[in-house]
């Protein structure tokens, strides 16, 4: 985890009401801080311009709610469930994101700068043309989400799943996927993308089949023989 200076649940203010407090801020693009969110439940809410600088969300459901040009500093999401939400063109600086689910959230076009990320499911989620600078990602699920035409600085992966993951033209140059699990990735003809990647033998031999290349064992087929 990277060195962060997010706040502490009593240095927050909790409100009652979570939407009837923030309407206000939305609608005058106000910037508000030092919020705490628990168990708050929302449907298909317009939340664009979401202006944050110091929080907590805990424990809250955002299903298929909008967030798009919003800005998040200093924030923490713990145990939320932001599944189909859309996270467009949105600003993370210094955020965390803990046992998270964001099943097919939409975070394309967004700039993500130390966001640290354990334990949370991001199937099916959009990154497309999203910036990420200082990333560190463990034991999270990528499983066909789409991070294509990305820009990756930093980037580190610990114990995720990149299954069936499009990284088109997206370049992995200096990424160790060594320690996670990598498969049937969407990449381009030929694969540029893996130019200078970090993988180890085994998905090494998966990642040769898209050169048409066939990896051949043949420490274990002498073995056999004897």
């Amino acid at each position: 985890m990277q060195q962060s200076t997010l706040p502490t649940p009593d240095s927050l203010f909790a409100p009652e009401n979570f939407l009837r407090y923030v309407r206000p801020y939305l609608q005058e693009e106000m910037q508000m801080d030092d919020l705490l969110v628990r168990k708050e439940a929302l449907l298909q809410e317009d939340l664009d311009g979401f202006n944050l600088y110091q929080g907590i969300f805990s424990r809250c459901t955002f299903t298929n709610c909008s967030f798009a040009n919003a800005t998040f500093v200093d924030v923490l999401f713990k145990n939320c469930d932001l599944s189909n939400s859309v996270f467009t063109d949105t600003s993370f600086e210094r955020c965390r994101f803990v046992n998270c689910r964001c099943v097919g959230a939409d975070f394309d076009g967004s700039v993500f700068r130390r966001v640290d990320a354990d334990q949370t499911t991001f199937q099916y989620a959009c990154f497309d043309r999203a910036k990420m600078t200082n990333i560190e990602f463990t034991g999270c699920n990528f499983t066909d989400a789409s991070i294509e035409e990305t820009k990756l600085k930093n980037f580190s992966a610990r114990d995720c799943q990149f299954v069936h993951t499009c990284f088109f033209k997206t370049p992995l140059t200096g990424i160790d996927f060594s320690e996670n699990t990598l498969s049937a990735l969407t990449l381009s003809a030929p694969p540029t993308e893996l130019k200078g990647c970090t993988v180890n033998l085994t998905q090494a031999a998966e990642l040769a089949t898209l050169l048409g290349v066939t990896v051949k064992d043949v420490s274990a087929e002498n073995h056999t023989n004897i």
